[in-house]
């Protein structure tokens, strides 16, 4: 029975090394950077927070860099997500705590939701927690591809990476609804 299967398993085994073989040597053929050169900085804790760029509501286009010297939240997020909107309620109910804060949270929109459709940013937003579109220490908008491959190579639907004021990435995690104890813990009242 074994030596029956024995020629089958190593036509698996061949195939199985032979899609490798192709995979790798696609993007090589297709014109795409090979491993030699250098990909863009990823945000990992204990790195400096990668720059990159995204789009407010409003339209405005602002760098992360805007936001050196004081802590800052990067959370991607869809807005078809259940978590996602659990996470800004989440938030919502601790307002004022973070607006005692020096804290900037950016809520992003995914680049391209996650692949699914959903309501834009603006009413999503409205939707779950409408007084936070007008509080300074919020900021919602959309990430750029850019931004959205620095911070969420995974293709998470819902994370998030705490930026301390040095600008170093100080926490990554996800779904602030059942994470937020790791964001309070940082929180320090404004002096």
């Amino acid at each position: 029975m074994i030596l029956a299967s024995l020629p089958r398993k190593i036509s698996q085994a061949r195939l199985g090394i032979s899609i490798l073989l192709i995979c790798a040597a696609v993007p090589a053929m297709a014109g795409a950077p090979g491993p030699a050169r250098s990909t863009p900085a990823v945000a990992t804790p204990g790195q400096l927070a990668p720059n990159a760029p995204f789009t407010t509501v409003n339209g405005k286009v602002v760098q992360l860099d805007a936001y050196k010297g004081r802590p800052l939240i990067v959370w991607q997020v869809t807005t078809w997500c259940p978590s996602c909107a659990a996470g800004l309620r989440t938030f919502a109910d601790h307002q004022a705590q973070i607006d005692r804060s020096d804290l900037t949270v950016l809520v992003l929109r995914d680049y391209d939701n996650g692949g699914y459709p959903g309501p834009g940013m603006r009413d999503f937003a409205k939707s779950v927690a409408a007084p936070l579109l007008k509080d300074p220490h919020f900021v919602f908008g959309e990430d750029t591809q850019a931004l959205f491959e620095r911070y969420n190579p995974g293709k998470f639907v819902d994370i998030y990476q705490v930026i301390a004021a040095d600008g170093r990435v100080q926490l990554a995690s996800s779904s602030p609804s059942a994470t937020f104890g790791k964001i309070e813990a940082i929180l320090q009242p404004r002096p």
